[in-house]
Protein backbone atom coordinates (compact mmCIF):
# COMPACT_ATOMS: atom_id res chain seq x y z
CA UNK A 1 0.00 0.00 0.00
CA UNK A 2 1.36 3.45 -0.98
CA UNK A 3 0.87 6.20 1.79
CA UNK A 4 2.28 9.67 0.93
CA UNK A 5 1.90 10.71 4.66
CA UNK A 6 4.47 9.47 7.62
CA UNK A 7 2.96 6.48 9.64
CA UNK A 8 1.48 8.26 12.51
CA UNK A 9 1.14 6.53 15.90
CA UNK A 10 -2.19 8.17 17.12
CA UNK A 11 -5.78 6.86 14.84
CA UNK A 12 -6.46 10.69 14.35
CA UNK A 13 -3.86 11.62 12.30
CA UNK A 14 -3.93 8.64 10.03
CA UNK A 15 -4.63 10.22 6.57
CA UNK A 16 -6.71 6.34 5.32
CA UNK A 17 -9.47 7.62 7.88
CA UNK A 18 -12.32 8.38 6.05
CA UNK A 19 -13.51 12.33 7.10
CA UNK A 20 -17.31 13.33 6.35
CA UNK A 21 -16.10 16.47 4.08
CA UNK A 22 -14.34 13.91 1.80
CA UNK A 23 -17.87 11.64 1.25
CA UNK A 24 -19.04 13.08 -2.19
CA UNK A 25 -22.92 13.21 -2.16
CA UNK A 26 -23.80 11.99 -5.86
CA UNK A 27 -25.65 8.92 -7.51
CA UNK A 28 -23.48 6.33 -8.75
CA UNK A 29 -24.62 7.18 -12.11
CA UNK A 30 -23.41 11.05 -11.49
CA UNK A 31 -20.36 9.84 -9.85
CA UNK A 32 -19.34 7.85 -13.24
CA UNK A 33 -20.50 10.24 -15.41
CA UNK A 34 -19.14 13.31 -13.04
CA UNK A 35 -15.71 11.77 -13.70
CA UNK A 36 -15.87 10.52 -17.32
CA UNK A 37 -16.32 14.22 -18.50
CA UNK A 38 -13.34 15.27 -17.41
CA UNK A 39 -11.26 16.26 -20.94
CA UNK A 40 -8.41 15.14 -18.91
CA UNK A 41 -9.27 11.75 -18.03
CA UNK A 42 -7.33 9.26 -19.85
CA UNK A 43 -9.72 6.99 -22.37
CA UNK A 44 -7.69 3.67 -22.93
CA UNK A 45 -5.82 3.84 -19.53
CA UNK A 46 -7.24 1.98 -16.68
CA UNK A 47 -8.86 4.49 -14.40
CA UNK A 48 -11.45 4.09 -11.75
CA UNK A 49 -15.44 4.60 -12.29
CA UNK A 50 -14.75 7.18 -9.92
CA UNK A 51 -12.93 8.13 -7.13
CA UNK A 52 -9.53 7.47 -6.27
CA UNK A 53 -7.30 4.72 -7.59
CA UNK A 54 -3.19 3.67 -6.60
CA UNK A 55 -1.31 0.63 -6.82
CA UNK A 56 -2.71 -2.60 -9.14
CA UNK A 57 -2.92 -5.55 -6.51
CA UNK A 58 -3.70 -9.43 -6.88
CA UNK A 59 -2.80 -8.94 -10.89
CA UNK A 60 -3.35 -13.15 -11.69
CA UNK A 61 -4.98 -15.07 -14.47
CA UNK A 62 -8.22 -17.55 -13.92
CA UNK A 63 -10.53 -19.08 -15.99
CA UNK A 64 -13.53 -17.45 -16.83
CA UNK A 65 -17.77 -18.02 -16.86
CA UNK A 66 -16.65 -20.27 -20.36
CA UNK A 67 -12.95 -21.69 -18.81
CA UNK A 68 -11.20 -19.05 -21.08
CA UNK A 69 -8.44 -16.82 -19.16
CA UNK A 70 -9.52 -13.69 -17.74
CA UNK A 71 -6.61 -11.57 -16.35
CA UNK A 72 -8.12 -9.91 -13.06
CA UNK A 73 -6.46 -6.25 -11.82
CA UNK A 74 -7.38 -5.47 -8.50
CA UNK A 75 -6.59 -1.86 -6.92
CA UNK A 76 -6.54 0.38 -4.29
CA UNK A 77 -9.41 2.04 -4.38
CA UNK A 78 -11.67 4.79 -2.15
CA UNK A 79 -15.31 4.97 -4.29
CA UNK A 80 -16.42 7.74 -2.02
CA UNK A 81 -13.83 10.20 -3.12
CA UNK A 82 -11.08 11.13 -5.03
CA UNK A 83 -8.74 11.04 -1.86
CA UNK A 84 -6.43 8.39 -0.33
CA UNK A 85 -8.48 7.19 2.55
CA UNK A 86 -9.94 3.83 3.89
CA UNK A 87 -9.21 2.18 1.12
CA UNK A 88 -10.91 -0.83 -0.07
CA UNK A 89 -10.41 -3.25 -3.38
CA UNK A 90 -11.48 -1.98 -6.72
CA UNK A 91 -11.52 -4.75 -9.37
CA UNK A 92 -11.83 -5.25 -13.07
CA UNK A 93 -11.04 -8.01 -15.68
CA UNK A 94 -9.72 -8.21 -19.55
CA UNK A 95 -9.53 -11.01 -21.46
CA UNK A 96 -7.21 -9.29 -23.26
CA UNK A 97 -4.94 -6.68 -21.11
CA UNK A 98 -6.71 -3.43 -23.04
CA UNK A 99 -10.23 -3.95 -22.81
CA UNK A 100 -11.41 -3.22 -19.49
CA UNK A 101 -14.83 -4.29 -17.54
CA UNK A 102 -15.71 -3.06 -14.30
CA UNK A 103 -16.82 -5.31 -10.91
CA UNK A 104 -17.88 -4.78 -7.72
CA UNK A 105 -15.88 -4.15 -4.80
CA UNK A 106 -13.76 -7.18 -3.94
CA UNK A 107 -13.37 -6.40 0.03
CA UNK A 108 -13.55 -3.58 2.51
CA UNK A 109 -12.06 -2.26 5.77
CA UNK A 110 -14.01 -3.68 8.39
CA UNK A 111 -16.10 -1.89 11.19
CA UNK A 112 -12.92 -3.07 13.62
CA UNK A 113 -10.26 -5.09 13.60
CA UNK A 114 -6.91 -5.66 11.98
CA UNK A 115 -7.91 -3.55 8.90
CA UNK A 116 -10.45 -1.08 10.11
CA UNK A 117 -8.18 1.71 8.48
CA UNK A 118 -7.88 -0.24 4.91
CA UNK A 119 -7.27 -3.10 2.98
CA UNK A 120 -4.05 -2.05 1.78
CA UNK A 121 -1.74 -3.72 -1.37
CA UNK A 122 -1.27 -7.07 -1.72
CA UNK A 123 -1.90 -10.19 -4.01
CA UNK A 124 -4.14 -13.30 -5.03
CA UNK A 125 -2.46 -16.73 -5.33
CA UNK A 126 -3.51 -19.85 -6.46
CA UNK A 127 -3.42 -22.18 -2.87
CA UNK A 128 -4.02 -25.51 -3.99
CA UNK A 129 -5.71 -27.64 -1.19
CA UNK A 130 -6.02 -31.31 -0.96
CA UNK A 131 -9.28 -33.03 0.35
CA UNK A 132 -9.98 -36.05 2.48
CA UNK A 133 -10.74 -37.81 -0.43
CA UNK A 134 -7.28 -36.99 -2.06
CA UNK A 135 -9.16 -34.36 -4.71
CA UNK A 136 -7.42 -31.22 -5.36
CA UNK A 137 -8.27 -27.82 -5.89
CA UNK A 138 -6.96 -24.55 -6.70
CA UNK A 139 -8.47 -21.53 -4.18
CA UNK A 140 -7.96 -18.05 -5.11
CA UNK A 141 -6.25 -16.44 -2.13
CA UNK A 142 -5.55 -12.73 -1.09
CA UNK A 143 -2.68 -12.01 1.19
CA UNK A 144 -3.38 -8.17 1.57
CA UNK A 145 -1.95 -5.71 4.41
CA UNK A 146 -4.77 -4.46 7.06
CA UNK A 147 -4.31 -0.97 8.53
CA UNK A 148 -5.32 -0.33 11.59
CA UNK A 149 -5.10 1.35 14.68
CA UNK A 150 -1.29 -0.43 15.21
CA UNK A 151 1.94 1.81 14.34
CA UNK A 152 2.97 -0.93 11.86
CA UNK A 153 0.34 -2.87 9.15
CA UNK A 154 -0.50 -6.56 9.36
CA UNK A 155 -0.75 -9.45 6.70
CA UNK A 156 -4.38 -10.61 6.10
CA UNK A 157 -6.15 -13.22 4.25
CA UNK A 158 -8.81 -13.42 2.11
CA UNK A 159 -10.51 -16.38 0.17
CA UNK A 160 -12.90 -16.80 -3.44
CA UNK A 161 -15.72 -17.92 -2.61
CA UNK A 162 -16.25 -21.26 -4.79
CA UNK A 163 -18.42 -21.32 -7.81
CA UNK A 164 -17.72 -17.46 -8.90
CA UNK A 165 -15.56 -17.38 -11.75
CA UNK A 166 -15.43 -13.82 -11.61
CA UNK A 167 -14.19 -13.61 -8.45
CA UNK A 168 -16.88 -10.91 -7.27
CA UNK A 169 -16.78 -12.56 -3.79
CA UNK A 170 -13.98 -12.87 -0.78
CA UNK A 171 -14.29 -14.01 2.83
CA UNK A 172 -12.00 -12.95 4.97
CA UNK A 173 -9.77 -15.43 7.32
CA UNK A 174 -11.68 -15.40 10.78
CA UNK A 175 -8.38 -15.27 12.63
CA UNK A 176 -7.06 -12.48 10.81
CA UNK A 177 -4.21 -10.75 11.10
CA UNK A 178 -1.87 -14.22 9.98
CA UNK A 179 1.50 -11.78 10.87
CA UNK A 180 0.66 -10.00 13.84
CA UNK A 181 3.56 -7.16 14.21
CA UNK A 182 6.27 -6.40 12.99
CA UNK A 183 9.17 -8.57 13.80
CA UNK A 184 12.39 -7.75 15.48
CA UNK A 185 15.15 -7.21 12.94
CA UNK A 186 18.95 -8.83 12.97
CA UNK A 187 20.01 -5.77 14.70
CA UNK A 188 17.75 -5.74 17.59
CA UNK A 189 15.43 -2.97 15.91
CA UNK A 190 11.93 -2.71 15.39
CA UNK A 191 10.96 -1.87 11.91
CA UNK A 192 9.11 1.03 11.28
CA UNK A 193 6.74 0.21 8.77
CA UNK A 194 5.87 -3.46 7.21
CA UNK A 195 3.20 -3.49 4.48
CA UNK A 196 3.04 -5.39 0.83
CA UNK A 197 3.41 -8.83 -0.09
CA UNK A 198 5.15 -10.80 -3.09
CA UNK A 199 4.91 -14.88 -2.19
CA UNK A 200 6.03 -18.06 -3.63
CA UNK A 201 5.52 -21.90 -3.07
CA UNK A 202 8.65 -24.31 -3.13
CA UNK A 203 9.64 -27.39 -1.77
CA UNK A 204 6.08 -27.90 0.00
CA UNK A 205 6.31 -24.41 1.74
CA UNK A 206 4.84 -20.83 0.73
CA UNK A 207 7.40 -18.08 1.13
CA UNK A 208 6.33 -14.51 1.08
CA UNK A 209 8.57 -11.06 1.53
CA UNK A 210 7.31 -7.50 2.80
CA UNK A 211 8.54 -4.19 2.56
CA UNK A 212 10.28 -2.13 5.23
CA UNK A 213 13.14 -0.38 6.17
CA UNK A 214 16.04 -1.07 8.59
CA UNK A 215 17.00 1.60 11.27
CA UNK A 216 20.93 1.65 10.72
CA UNK A 217 21.53 -1.02 7.98
CA UNK A 218 22.59 1.59 5.01
CA UNK A 219 25.63 3.66 4.45
CA UNK A 220 26.66 5.32 7.30
CA UNK A 221 24.06 4.13 9.44
CA UNK A 222 20.95 5.36 7.65
CA UNK A 223 17.69 3.59 7.51
CA UNK A 224 17.70 1.18 4.42
CA UNK A 225 14.72 -0.43 2.71
CA UNK A 226 14.75 -3.99 2.47
CA UNK A 227 12.33 -6.93 2.73
CA UNK A 228 11.42 -8.93 5.39
CA UNK A 229 10.87 -12.91 4.73
CA UNK A 230 8.60 -15.51 6.11
CA UNK A 231 7.51 -19.01 5.29
CA UNK A 232 4.21 -21.19 6.21
CA UNK A 233 2.73 -24.17 5.31
CA UNK A 234 -0.87 -23.25 5.01
CA UNK A 235 -0.80 -19.45 4.26
CA UNK A 236 -2.32 -19.07 8.08
CA UNK A 237 0.98 -19.23 10.37
CA UNK A 238 3.69 -17.84 9.48
CA UNK A 239 7.50 -18.16 10.62
CA UNK A 240 9.73 -14.89 10.30
CA UNK A 241 13.34 -15.82 8.07
CA UNK A 242 14.64 -12.91 8.49
CA UNK A 243 15.54 -10.04 6.22
CA UNK A 244 15.42 -10.91 2.64
CA UNK A 245 17.38 -7.70 0.95
CA UNK A 246 18.31 -5.21 2.32
CA UNK A 247 19.19 -1.98 0.19
CA UNK A 248 21.65 1.26 0.74
CA UNK A 249 19.69 3.66 1.60
CA UNK A 250 20.26 5.84 -0.80
CA UNK A 251 17.64 8.14 -1.08
CA UNK A 252 18.19 9.42 -4.16
CA UNK A 253 18.37 5.98 -5.56
CA UNK A 254 16.71 2.54 -3.33
CA UNK A 255 15.35 5.06 -0.07
CA UNK A 256 14.49 4.48 4.12
CA UNK A 257 11.69 2.07 2.79
CA UNK A 258 10.34 -0.62 0.01
CA UNK A 259 6.86 -0.49 -0.73
CA UNK A 260 5.15 -3.31 -3.17
CA UNK A 261 8.13 -5.80 -2.94
CA UNK A 262 7.85 -8.38 -5.75
CA UNK A 263 10.01 -11.58 -6.47
CA UNK A 264 9.99 -12.79 -10.22
CA UNK A 265 12.54 -15.07 -11.94
CA UNK A 266 13.37 -13.66 -15.36
CA UNK A 267 15.37 -16.04 -17.77
CA UNK A 268 18.29 -17.49 -15.05
CA UNK A 269 17.77 -13.90 -12.75
CA UNK A 270 16.01 -13.76 -9.93
CA UNK A 271 14.71 -10.09 -9.95
CA UNK A 272 13.33 -8.16 -7.25
CA UNK A 273 11.03 -5.15 -7.95
CA UNK A 274 10.47 -2.33 -4.98
CA UNK A 275 9.05 0.60 -4.79
CA UNK A 276 12.07 2.93 -3.37
CA UNK A 277 9.75 5.56 -0.39
CA UNK A 278 11.49 7.88 2.42
CA UNK A 279 9.99 10.41 4.26
CA UNK A 280 6.55 10.55 3.12
CA UNK A 281 7.07 10.40 -0.19
CA UNK A 282 7.12 7.94 -3.03
CA UNK A 283 10.18 8.10 -4.86
CA UNK A 284 10.21 5.93 -7.66
CA UNK A 285 10.37 2.02 -8.78
CA UNK A 286 13.41 0.02 -8.98
CA UNK A 287 14.74 -3.38 -10.42
CA UNK A 288 17.37 -5.77 -8.85
CA UNK A 289 19.11 -8.17 -10.20
CA UNK A 290 20.82 -10.54 -8.22
CA UNK A 291 20.38 -14.70 -6.93
CA UNK A 292 18.38 -16.05 -4.55
CA UNK A 293 19.55 -18.63 -2.08
CA UNK A 294 16.86 -20.05 0.15
CA UNK A 295 15.49 -16.89 1.74
CA UNK A 296 18.15 -14.27 0.91
CA UNK A 297 19.02 -12.34 -1.94
CA UNK A 298 22.47 -11.08 -3.05
CA UNK A 299 21.92 -7.66 -5.55
CA UNK A 300 24.46 -7.36 -8.29
CA UNK A 301 22.59 -4.49 -10.20
CA UNK A 302 19.99 -2.20 -9.39
CA UNK A 303 18.50 0.32 -12.41
CA UNK A 304 15.21 3.00 -12.50
CA UNK A 305 12.11 0.53 -13.91
CA UNK A 306 10.62 4.13 -15.21
CA UNK A 307 12.51 7.79 -15.99
CA UNK A 308 9.04 9.13 -14.40
CA UNK A 309 9.78 8.46 -11.04
CA UNK A 310 6.61 8.25 -8.97
CA UNK A 311 4.38 8.36 -12.08
CA UNK A 312 4.99 4.43 -12.24
CA UNK A 313 4.93 2.93 -9.05
CA UNK A 314 4.06 -0.39 -6.93
CA UNK A 315 3.94 -2.19 -10.33
CA UNK A 316 2.85 -5.26 -10.25
CA UNK A 317 3.63 -8.23 -12.90
CA UNK A 318 1.79 -11.43 -13.87
CA UNK A 319 2.95 -14.37 -15.91
CA UNK A 320 0.85 -14.86 -19.04
CA UNK A 321 -0.18 -18.38 -20.30
CA UNK A 322 1.59 -17.68 -23.51
CA UNK A 323 5.14 -17.11 -21.28
CA UNK A 324 4.96 -13.59 -21.18
CA UNK A 325 5.88 -11.57 -17.99
CA UNK A 326 3.76 -8.52 -17.65
CA UNK A 327 3.49 -5.66 -15.55
CA UNK A 328 1.37 -2.56 -14.97
CA UNK A 329 2.11 0.30 -12.67
CA UNK A 330 0.24 3.29 -10.60
CA UNK A 331 0.28 6.58 -12.50
CA UNK A 332 0.02 8.75 -9.85
CA UNK A 333 -2.36 12.01 -10.10
CA UNK A 334 -0.74 15.20 -10.18
CA UNK A 335 -3.08 17.74 -9.09
CA UNK A 336 -4.23 19.73 -6.08
CA UNK A 337 -6.68 18.11 -3.80
CA UNK A 338 -9.43 20.65 -5.07
CA UNK A 339 -8.77 19.92 -8.58
CA UNK A 340 -9.49 16.52 -7.51
CA UNK A 341 -12.50 16.84 -5.87
CA UNK A 342 -13.69 19.17 -8.48
CA UNK A 343 -13.36 16.73 -11.18
CA UNK A 344 -13.96 13.11 -8.96
CA UNK A 345 -11.49 10.82 -9.99
CA UNK A 346 -7.53 10.77 -9.05
CA UNK A 347 -5.45 8.15 -10.71
CA UNK A 348 -4.93 5.76 -13.64
CA UNK A 349 -2.62 2.77 -14.47
CA UNK A 350 0.14 2.99 -16.99
CA UNK A 351 -0.41 0.38 -20.16
CA UNK A 352 0.57 -3.37 -19.39
CA UNK A 353 4.40 -3.85 -20.35
CA UNK A 354 6.46 -6.89 -21.04
CA UNK A 355 9.65 -7.09 -19.22
CA UNK A 356 12.34 -8.69 -20.47
CA UNK A 357 16.26 -9.22 -20.23
CA UNK A 358 18.35 -7.45 -22.70
CA UNK A 359 21.75 -9.01 -23.18
CA UNK A 360 23.63 -5.88 -20.96
CA UNK A 361 21.30 -7.44 -18.53
CA UNK A 362 19.25 -4.76 -17.68
CA UNK A 363 15.43 -4.94 -17.84
CA UNK A 364 13.45 -3.52 -20.53
CA UNK A 365 10.12 -2.59 -20.80
CA UNK A 366 7.47 -2.65 -24.10
CA UNK A 367 4.08 -1.96 -24.55
CA UNK A 368 2.51 -5.59 -24.96
CA UNK A 369 1.42 -5.74 -28.27
CA UNK A 370 -2.33 -5.98 -27.78
CA UNK A 371 -2.09 -2.09 -27.42
CA UNK A 372 -1.61 -1.84 -31.17
CA UNK A 373 -4.89 -2.98 -31.20
CA UNK A 374 -6.46 0.06 -30.00
CA UNK A 375 -5.18 1.84 -32.97
CA UNK A 376 -7.92 3.40 -34.48
CA UNK A 377 -7.03 5.64 -37.88
CA UNK A 378 -3.72 5.95 -38.92
CA UNK A 379 -2.98 9.84 -38.82
CA UNK A 380 0.88 9.93 -40.34
CA UNK A 381 3.23 7.76 -42.33
CA UNK A 382 6.54 9.89 -43.25
CA UNK A 383 9.98 9.06 -43.92
CA UNK A 384 12.69 11.08 -44.01
CA UNK A 385 13.76 14.82 -42.30
CA UNK A 386 11.54 16.83 -43.89
CA UNK A 387 8.70 14.20 -44.33
CA UNK A 388 8.75 13.41 -40.68
CA UNK A 389 8.57 17.27 -39.93
CA UNK A 390 6.17 18.46 -42.03
CA UNK A 391 3.83 15.32 -41.26
CA UNK A 392 4.23 15.99 -37.53
CA UNK A 393 3.21 20.03 -37.93
CA UNK A 394 0.06 18.78 -39.37
CA UNK A 395 -0.54 15.92 -36.22
CA UNK A 396 -3.57 16.88 -33.81
CA UNK A 397 -5.15 15.26 -31.29
CA UNK A 398 -4.66 14.42 -27.08
CA UNK A 399 -5.00 10.63 -27.71
CA UNK A 400 -1.96 9.28 -30.11
CA UNK A 401 0.28 6.45 -30.50
CA UNK A 402 4.05 8.12 -32.29
CA UNK A 403 6.37 6.09 -33.50
CA UNK A 404 9.61 7.51 -34.68
CA UNK A 405 12.65 5.36 -35.93
CA UNK A 406 16.07 5.99 -37.19
CA UNK A 407 19.96 6.51 -36.51
CA UNK A 408 20.50 9.09 -33.91
CA UNK A 409 23.76 10.89 -34.47
CA UNK A 410 25.04 14.06 -32.78
CA UNK A 411 22.23 16.42 -32.10
CA UNK A 412 19.01 16.06 -30.53
CA UNK A 413 15.68 15.01 -31.42
CA UNK A 414 12.57 17.27 -30.38
CA UNK A 415 9.12 16.40 -30.15
CA UNK A 416 6.93 18.86 -28.49
CA UNK A 417 3.16 17.22 -27.56
CA UNK A 418 0.10 19.51 -26.69
CA UNK A 419 0.94 22.99 -28.26
CA UNK A 420 -1.15 25.64 -28.41
CA UNK A 421 -2.33 27.63 -31.84
CA UNK A 422 0.47 30.27 -30.62
CA UNK A 423 3.14 28.32 -29.81
CA UNK A 424 3.53 29.79 -26.38
CA UNK A 425 2.44 26.32 -24.55
CA UNK A 426 3.92 23.39 -24.80
CA UNK A 427 5.37 20.20 -23.69
CA UNK A 428 8.70 18.88 -24.77
CA UNK A 429 10.75 15.91 -25.04
CA UNK A 430 14.67 15.90 -26.17
CA UNK A 431 16.56 13.03 -27.15
CA UNK A 432 20.27 12.96 -27.40
CA UNK A 433 23.64 11.00 -27.43
CA UNK A 434 25.82 11.31 -23.85
CA UNK A 435 28.66 10.14 -22.55
CA UNK A 436 28.48 7.24 -20.27
CA UNK A 437 28.68 7.69 -16.90
CA UNK A 438 29.74 3.58 -16.45
CA UNK A 439 30.96 0.72 -17.73
CA UNK A 440 27.50 -1.68 -16.99
CA UNK A 441 24.06 -1.41 -16.58
CA UNK A 442 21.56 1.55 -17.68
CA UNK A 443 25.26 3.38 -16.65
CA UNK A 444 26.52 2.42 -19.73
CA UNK A 445 24.09 3.61 -22.09
CA UNK A 446 24.47 6.56 -24.97
CA UNK A 447 21.27 8.10 -25.01
CA UNK A 448 19.38 10.60 -22.73
CA UNK A 449 15.76 11.37 -22.63
CA UNK A 450 14.22 14.07 -20.85
CA UNK A 451 10.54 15.53 -20.37
CA UNK A 452 10.57 19.39 -19.79
CA UNK A 453 7.29 20.29 -18.21
CA UNK A 454 7.55 23.75 -17.39
CA UNK A 455 5.94 25.54 -20.18
CA UNK A 456 2.85 22.77 -20.61
CA UNK A 457 0.39 25.26 -19.35
CA UNK A 458 0.16 29.26 -18.43
CA UNK A 459 -0.28 30.15 -14.64
CA UNK A 460 -3.23 30.15 -13.13
CA UNK A 461 -5.76 27.69 -15.28
CA UNK A 462 -7.91 25.26 -13.33
CA UNK A 463 -6.10 22.69 -15.64
CA UNK A 464 -2.26 23.61 -14.54
CA UNK A 465 -0.94 20.84 -12.97
CA UNK A 466 1.97 21.55 -9.42
CA UNK A 467 4.33 19.18 -10.76
CA UNK A 468 6.34 21.11 -13.62
CA UNK A 469 9.65 19.02 -12.32
CA UNK A 470 11.67 18.08 -14.91
CA UNK A 471 11.86 14.21 -15.61
CA UNK A 472 14.99 12.86 -17.70
CA UNK A 473 17.76 9.58 -17.43
CA UNK A 474 19.77 7.47 -19.07
CA UNK A 475 18.53 5.60 -22.60
CA UNK A 476 19.66 2.69 -24.55
CA UNK A 477 20.68 3.18 -27.85
CA UNK A 478 21.61 0.60 -30.60
CA UNK A 479 25.25 0.01 -31.57
CA UNK A 480 25.03 2.57 -34.28
CA UNK A 481 22.77 4.67 -32.91
CA UNK A 482 19.58 2.68 -33.64
CA UNK A 483 16.56 4.60 -31.99
CA UNK A 484 12.69 3.28 -31.63
CA UNK A 485 11.06 6.55 -29.87
CA UNK A 486 7.13 5.64 -29.20
CA UNK A 487 5.04 8.21 -27.21
CA UNK A 488 1.77 7.43 -25.80
CA UNK A 489 -0.02 9.97 -25.15
CA UNK A 490 -3.99 9.55 -23.38
CA UNK A 491 -4.70 12.96 -22.58
CA UNK A 492 -3.38 13.57 -19.57
CA UNK A 493 -1.18 10.57 -19.05
CA UNK A 494 1.70 10.16 -21.19
CA UNK A 495 4.30 7.36 -21.48
CA UNK A 496 7.64 7.36 -23.59
CA UNK A 497 9.86 4.38 -24.63
CA UNK A 498 13.04 4.64 -26.16
CA UNK A 499 14.55 1.37 -27.00
CA UNK A 500 12.74 -0.68 -23.92
CA UNK A 501 13.52 2.00 -21.43
CA UNK A 502 10.44 4.21 -20.30
CA UNK A 503 9.22 7.78 -19.35
CA UNK A 504 6.03 8.35 -17.91
CA UNK A 505 4.06 11.12 -16.65
CA UNK A 506 0.88 13.21 -15.69
CA UNK A 507 0.46 16.23 -17.84
CA UNK A 508 -1.42 19.34 -17.21
CA UNK A 509 -2.16 21.19 -20.49
CA UNK A 510 -5.23 23.15 -21.67
CA UNK A 511 -8.09 20.84 -23.07
CA UNK A 512 -7.37 22.59 -26.57
CA UNK A 513 -3.67 22.59 -27.19
CA UNK A 514 -3.21 19.00 -29.15
CA UNK A 515 -0.61 20.45 -31.78
CA UNK A 516 2.78 18.31 -32.33
CA UNK A 517 6.05 19.71 -33.77
CA UNK A 518 8.61 17.27 -34.34
CA UNK A 519 12.68 18.14 -35.22
CA UNK A 520 14.17 15.32 -36.15
CA UNK A 521 17.69 17.09 -35.76
CA UNK A 522 20.41 14.15 -37.28
CA UNK A 523 18.12 11.67 -37.20
CA UNK A 524 18.97 9.61 -40.11
CA UNK A 525 16.52 6.97 -41.99
CA UNK A 526 13.96 8.91 -40.06
CA UNK A 527 10.48 7.73 -39.85
CA UNK A 528 7.08 8.06 -38.29
CA UNK A 529 3.74 6.45 -38.04
CA UNK A 530 1.15 8.32 -36.25
CA UNK A 531 -1.99 6.87 -35.00
CA UNK A 532 -5.29 7.97 -33.17
CA UNK A 533 -6.47 5.49 -30.20
CA UNK A 534 -9.58 4.14 -29.47
CA UNK A 535 -11.40 3.88 -25.73
CA UNK A 536 -10.18 0.68 -23.56
CA UNK A 537 -14.07 0.45 -22.07
CA UNK A 538 -17.61 0.46 -23.18
CA UNK A 539 -20.21 1.98 -21.53
CA UNK A 540 -18.77 2.21 -17.68
CA UNK A 541 -21.00 1.89 -14.55
CA UNK A 542 -19.85 2.71 -10.86
CA UNK A 543 -19.29 0.78 -8.93
CA UNK A 544 -22.03 1.05 -6.46
CA UNK A 545 -24.77 0.36 -8.93
CA UNK A 546 -23.35 -3.00 -8.20
CA UNK A 547 -25.48 -4.77 -5.83
CA UNK A 548 -23.33 -6.53 -2.88
CA UNK A 549 -22.43 -10.05 -2.39
CA UNK A 550 -24.78 -11.42 0.27
CA UNK A 551 -23.31 -12.21 3.64
CA UNK A 552 -21.45 -15.33 4.00
CA UNK A 553 -20.04 -16.58 7.07
CA UNK A 554 -16.02 -16.79 7.75
CA UNK A 555 -14.49 -20.00 7.22
CA UNK A 556 -11.01 -20.68 7.42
Amino acid sequence: MTTTVPNATSAPSRPWMVRSEDRLSLAPAEQAAHAQADPARPRWHVTPPWGWMNDPNGLSVWPGPDGAPLVHLFYQHNPHAPVHQRIEWGHQYSSDLVHWHDLPTAIRPGDDGPDAYGCWSGIVLADERTGPDGTATVVPTMLYSGASERDTQTACLATAVPGDPLLTQWVKHPGNPVIDAAPASTEGLVVPEMRDHSAWRENGRWYQVMGTGLPGAGRDGAQAGAALCFSSEDLRSWAYEGPFAVGDGDVTATGTVWECPELIRLGEADVLFVSAWHASRTLRSMWMRGRRVGTRMSIDAVGRSDLGENYFYAPQSVLLPDGRRVTIGWMQPNATRAQRLEVGWAGSMSVPREVTQAPDGTLRFHPIVQVDSLRARHLADAAGAQDVAAAGSALHGDSLDLVLTGRLREGEVVVDLAVSADGARRTRLRLARRAPSGRAGQDAWTGWLSLDRSASAAPGPPWEAPDRRELCGPVPLGPDGEVALRVLRDRSSLEVFVNGQPLSARLGTDPGDDGVSIDVGSLTDARLQVWSMADAYARRLAPQSFPDAAPIAEVG
